[in-house]
């Protein structure tokens, strides 16, 4: 019926709204249980948001081991490197193995040293057998940090991300599948760390003004991109893209516009949004549901897509939550396949994360060559709900004139 979709969604619903209601008067704080049941932790504890786990962690490590050098690749949000910095670490970059979606394992070893803090591992699109061997090779040489934002729910054997390793933080935000509109969750493996870390934290009351801001741009990502309204808001969006209206691409692609605070943003001193009890726990049960169901949308890209336009990602065996589907374009560049497919009535997003060696002039871009190529030609596909098989027929349909 419809022609026109976006890659916009939020999968918050209706029936969250009633759950904040509740909670204005039924006040509860055990979700966090149901997350540490989730994951079969108990370490794990609720932040305000994803980015303050990692903040906490970057602290811990530091007064523990009185190192500050943190290695990380360089795709990731510009949000990550600075909760680093706010924490007193001092970022080094070993370029992205394209192949793995992980941090160079050869070039990290041999940058180890004994001023080395930690390596932050983001979980992209690596498959188990790639994890698995990463952490084998560094679990007794480094402290291993699991940047699993973009992966809540997702598992190898009977493990999840976020606890394989040493540490682990996860985001809930509006656009996640585990979504209570902001917040997050930190996972400390040792035990006299995390007794530690629970004595000595200090947090402030969630504001409920922040709520309400969440709660309009929640609204508005309803009413201008469901697949109803959005056949007229398509192209506003257009024009929006090709005049370059800032302050509306800054709600849409909030990565390309992170700038660094010189003093620690005050949502770092926040505890995890309380009202958001019962809005968390009743997404919580339906994490394995839309699991599924992305994950047989994202089955019918990888059978439909040809081999000779793209890298497909085979990491359908929990590994990866499938937001979206994960592709590397061959012979153009996702600027190019956005503007192809956008002619066609597809926003598909054109930039996932970002090359944060740019924002360095002293470093050599020789030496981060799978780091430039995939913030080019990576290509993220949507499977969410607003999305149907025939969409992703005519999306490959699309994409497989790319040759």
């Amino acid at each position: 019926m419809f022609s026109k979709r976006t890659r916009l969604y939020t999968s918050f619903n209706i029936i969250n709204l009633f759950q904040i209601l509740k909670s204005f008067f039924f006040k509860k704080k055990n979700f966090e249980s149901q997350i540490q049941n989730y994951l079969k932790v108990k370490n794990l504890k609720l932040t305000s948001l994803g980015r303050t786990a990692l903040y906490d962690i970057i602290k811990l490590i530091i007064k523990d081991k009185n190192k500050k050098k943190f290695f990380i690749a360089p795709y990731t949000i510009p949000a990550v490197i600075h909760a680093v910095k706010y924490a007193g670490g001092e970022i080094k970059f070993i370029d992205i193995n394209k192949e793995t979606g992980l941090i160079d394992e050869d070039k990290l070893e041999s940058e180890i040293d004994d001023n080395s803090a930690g390596v932050i591992i983001t979980h992209l699109y690596s498959n188990s057998e790639d994890i698995k061997k990463f952490i084998t090779r560094f679990q007794n040489k480094i402290n291993i940090i699991e940047d699993a934002a973009i992966n809540f729910g997702s598992k190898i054997n009977d493990k999840y991300l976020g606890t394989l390793a040493d540490y682990g933080f996860f985001s809930f935000n509006i656009v996640k599948n585990l979504n209570t509109l902001n917040g997050g969750a930190i996972y400390i493996k040792n035990n006299e760390t995390y007794n530690k870390y629970k004595l000595e934290r200090k947090i402030k009351k969630f504001p409920i003004k922040i709520t309400f801001n969440l709660l309009i741009t929640v609204l508005i990502l309803k009413i201008m991109f469901n697949n109803f309204s959005y056949q007229f808001f398509h192209f506003i969006l257009k024009i929006i893209y090709e005049k370059r209206i800032d302050y509306i691409l800054k709600k849409i692609y909030p990565i390309l516009y992170h700038t660094y605070e010189k003093n620690l943003p005050v949502i770092y001193q926040y505890d995890f949004n309380w009202l958001m009890n019962d809005v968390g726990i009743y997404n919580l049960k339906q994490i394995e549901i839309n699991y599924r169901e992305r994950l047989e949308k994202a089955k019918i890209y990888n059978d439909l897509i040809d081999d000779r336009v793209a890298f497909k990602m085979e990491c359908f065996k929990n590994e990866n939550a499938l937001l979206e589907y994960t592709i590397i374009l061959k012979n153009v560049s996702n600027k190019i396949a956005h503007s192809k497919l956008m002619e066609r009535g597809y926003d598909i997003r054109h930039t996932w994360y970002i090359n944060n060696t740019k924002e360095k002039n002293n470093l050599d871009p020789t030496n981060f060559k799978d780091t430039y190529f995939i913030e080019e030609y990576i290509f993220c596909l949507p499977v969410h709900k607003n999305i149907s098989s025939e969409d992703i027929k005519k999306i490959s349909a699309i994409i497989n004139t790319f040759i």
